[in-house]
């Protein structure tokens, strides 16, 4: 019997949702809210989830978080719930990952019809996999308990690399560490998820950041080594990192010193400079994508959110009129509602929340002040070991619009006050206040504590 868990605060609703799927046959688990939704998708690892948006103690942006990191968990088909008509909403929901949405109210025809298409489309990525894993002697996969497996490729040679242990895990990728016998050297292998292959968006925003790091030669971006793409996955080698990323280094050792972190900087910086000088936006910058060597030098990575100003990173949409942009939206979502859009457009909201500059939120123009914003934050948590804002999406996002940064003299009273001065900065409102390049960022922060 197929199994759906629906996490939604409203009783009624969540009374509703469930007495239809149990006439049509299905096994119905309920959540009264995100917390309990994660504990109960993980004990009984759902065919597919039903979330609502706006709920206490966990939204629904957090719960797909969580889910995503779980492996065990990351593929199961995910419908938000939402009474918000808002496209941003929307947009933000499944660059999370999420597979589709319904929109209050709903009729149980509605309901029943998003589900079965979305547990078709399942099945079928499924099948692709069981096609795949055959030919190489692996035991066919029957369903979405299974979904561990489905997500490991350790142990198989593609393309003539042998892929080792998962390194890193993402909302639509899975990152292993790898080793190309042919030339003798370790390397690291970005998958997208097997649920993408199907979705020519997410492909496309793989090709993006394969394109645009293959034109981007500096020592502090990460190297490509290898890309393609066939009917089984999507692939971009890349050199190992033995370091781990800023995120793992702050969540193990805390804090850095302030010369650590002025190194850290000008290496970034100088990466980011490349990018910009060709009016290419990173869009994503965060500790998570600044990724360390044995010797502690740092390179940017994951471009697959970029931005190019000049000439567009997406020729399926060319360059139009506003309305007739927001048009060509409108319609694509109507025709395929649970594909991302990573087009060039200065709505498009991409990124990660704790992160992005107020004017990615509001879905206004962006320029290359949006990445020294991001850069300001990461080198706030670099300092200090934590975010300056904290909450619920929605919380931080209302922060990040709204408030200044909290000077980080609070957390790190032994730095010089024009440390702080430098950083907030970086991270002002107004983007025609913060620096004008990265590198004049760079500069100003290197010598702020002198003296102190």
């Amino acid at each position: 019997m197929t199994t759906v868990l629906v996490i939604e605060d409203e009783q009624h609703i969540r009374r509703n949702i469930v007495d239809a799927l149990t006439y049509e046959g299905y096994e119905a688990i309920e959540a009264e809210n995100g917390t309990i939704g994660v504990q109960l998708t993980l004990e009984n690892i759902p065919d597919l989830i039903i979330c609502d948006v706006m709920m206490p103690e966990l939204d629904g942006f957090e719960v797909l978080q969580q889910l995503q990191s779980e492996p065990t968990a990351a593929t199961i088909p995910f419908i938000f719930l939402t009474a918000l008509a808002d496209r941003q909403y929307v947009r933000h929901g499944m660059q999370l990952g999420a597979d589709d949405y319904l929109t209050k109210p709903f009729t149980p025809d509605e309901l029943l019809s998003t589900i079965n298409t979305r547990l078709t489309k399942h099945a079928t990525a499924l099948r692709q996999y069981n096609n795949l894993h055959t030919t190489t002697g692996e035991n066919r996969i029957a369903s979405t308990k299974d979904t561990p497996r489905l997500q490991s490729l350790v142990g198989v040679t593609i393309n003539g690399y042998q892929i080792g242990n998962v390194i890193g895990e993402g909302g639509t990728g899975t990152v292993y560490q790898a080793y190309q016998p042919s030339i003798g050297r370790d390397v690291a292998i970005k998958v997208l998820r097997q649920k993408y292959v199907d979705n020519m968006e997410f492909i496309r925003r793989f090709q993006t950041e394969a394109e645009l790091v293959a034109r981007l030669e500096h020592p502090h971006i990460i190297p490509l080594y290898d890309y393609w793409y066939d009917a089984q996955g999507v692939y971009i080698v890349m050199r190992w990192l033995r370091g781990g990323s800023l995120r793992s280094v702050l969540s193990q050792k805390g804090p850095w010193d302030f010369p650590q972190t002025v190194q850290l900087l000008n290496q970034v910086a100088g990466a980011l400079s490349v990018a910009h000088n060709v009016g290419i936006i990173h869009r994503d910058i965060k500790p998570g994508n600044i990724l360390l060597d044995e010797r502690g030098n740092a390179y940017l990575t994951d471009f697959g959110m970029a931005k190019n100003l000049f000439s567009g990173t997406n020729d399926a949409f060319p360059r139009q009129s506003l309305e007739a942009m927001l048009k060509a939206q409108d319609d694509f979502f109507k025709q395929e509602p649970s594909s991302t859009l990573y087009i060039t457009d200065s709505e498009q909201i991409a990124g990660t929340p704790a992160y992005l500059s107020p004017e990615q939120i509001q879905s206004e123009p962006l320029s290359l002040q949006s990445d020294i914003y991001s850069l300001g934050i990461t080198l706030y948590e670099t300092l200090t070991g934590q975010q300056p804002f904290h909450g619920t999406i929605g919380e931080v996002i209302n922060q990040q619009v709204l408030e200044d940064l909290p000077s980080l003299l609070i957390h790190r009273p032994d730095l010089s006050r024009s440390v702080d001065d430098v950083i907030q900065k970086a991270t002002d409102k107004e983007p025609h206040h913060r620096y004008a390049d990265v590198m004049s960022f760079a500069a100003d922060f290197s010598i702020s504590n002198d003296g102190a």
